[in-house]
C-alpha cells in the first residue's frame, strides 16, 4: 500500500513538474527564433518539423494538423527569408522537397544555443549532488517512456 501512494505521488509529481518546465523551454526557445528573425510561431514549427525530417507540406501539415495551404503559404514566406528551399522532383512535379537552407538551419541552432544558456542560467544555482540526481531522473524517466522497449 505505501509503494502504491508513493507511485501516486510520484506521477503527481511528474504532472506538476513536466509540463511547466518543458512549456517555459519551448516558450524560450520559440521566443529566440521569433524574436531573432522575424518570424511567426507556425513559421517556427515549420521548420524544427523539417529538421526532424518532414519534407513536404502534407507531412508538415499533418504534424501541425493545419490545412497543405496555411503550410504551402508559411513556406512561401520561408523561402523568401532563404529559410528553405523547395526543389520539385524531376520525375513528378507535383512533388516538391522542402529542406533547410544553411540560414534556416542556422537560425534553429541559435534558438536551441541561447535556450540552453537560458537554462545553464537557471540551473547554475544547483550543486553537483542535485545535477547527478537531476541527470539520474531523466534517464529513468526516459527509460520508462521509451517506446522502443
Amino acid at each position: 500500500m505505501a509503494s502504491d501512494n508513493l507511485l501516486q505521488h510520484t506521477i503527481e509529481r511528474v504532472w506538476d513538474t513536466l509540463p511547466p518546465v518543458w512549456g517555459r523551454i519551448r516558450a524560450n526557445v520559440r521566443e529566440n527564433a521569433i524574436k531573432d528573425c522575424n518570424i511567426t510561431l507556425i513559421q517556427f514549427h515549420i521548420l524544427r518539423h523539417i529538421r526532424h525530417g518532414a519534407h513536404t507540406v502534407g507531412e508538415i501539415a499533418q504534424r501541425q494538423q493545419i490545412s497543405r495551404p496555411a503550410i504551402s503559404h508559411s513556406v512561401d514566406l520561408l523561402v523568401d527569408k532563404h529559410l528553405v528551399t523547395r526543389v520539385q522532383n524531376a520525375q513528378d512535379r507535383r512533388y516538391v522537397f522542402i529542406d533547410l537552407t544553411q540560414d534556416g538551419s542556422e537560425l534553429l541552432n541559435n534558438a536551441f544555443r541561447k535556450s540552453r544558456l537560458w537554462m545553464g542560467k537557471k540551473m547554475t544555482s544547483l550543486g553537483p549532488n542535485d545535477l547527478e540526481t537531476l541527470n539520474l531522473a531523466m534517464t529513468i524517466l526516459k527509460d520508462v517512456f521509451d517506446t522502443s522497449a
